[in-house]
């Protein structure tokens, strides 16, 4: 499997998230950096965390971490899944790209949402300028390529730091 630095750019911006909140977990997207990160910070009290992918070839990964507070889900149809639950901090770093934005605005309810491949010359791919707008606050992690925001209608980011 092809690895690459920046796949873990996101991983400053999660961490501080997941520190500032204790509830529900979910993950659009599973991988080597956030899946096992996740899993970990969410272990010491078996805090609720969801795990999605519509790609086989990370399940093999994914599912070396699914236990009793971690669900672990391949993906056919993401209009299937239903994410009208509360969540503290919702990742969204799935494919194909064009689904990134789709699920972003089901998640307007999320407390945090945390979007991986936000540096702007990215958003003729992912179209994020589309739902960026749907969120009161916003947050963008410049210091490492490619770039992590956080998105939020309930706390103000404009002190967030990493």
């Amino acid at each position: 499997m092809k690895y690459s630095r920046g796949y873990g750019s996101h991983l400053p911006v999660l961490m501080k998230v997941m520190q500032m909140t204790t509830g529900p977990v979910l993950e659009l997207g599973t991988g080597w950096n956030s899946t096992p990160v996740l899993h970990w910070m969410c272990y010491p009290t078996k805090r609720k965390l969801v795990s999605y992918d519509a790609q086989e070839k990370y399940m093999d990964v994914a599912n070396m971490f699914k236990d009793d507070f971690h669900e672990v889900n391949l993906v056919t149809d993401w209009d299937a899944i239903d994410l009208s639950e509360h969540w503290s901090v919702a990742f969204v770093d799935h494919s194909p790209n064009t689904r990134r934005i789709e699920d972003i605005k089901r998640l307007v309810h999320a407390d945090y949402v945390v979007v991986h491949d936000t540096e702007n010359k990215r958003d003729k791919h992912y179209h994020y300028s589309e739902v960026f707008p749907l969120f009161k606050y916003h947050y963008k992690y410049r210091d490492v390529n490619p770039h992590t925001s956080v998105l939020s209608n309930f706390h103000d980011l404009r002190n967030f730091r990493v």
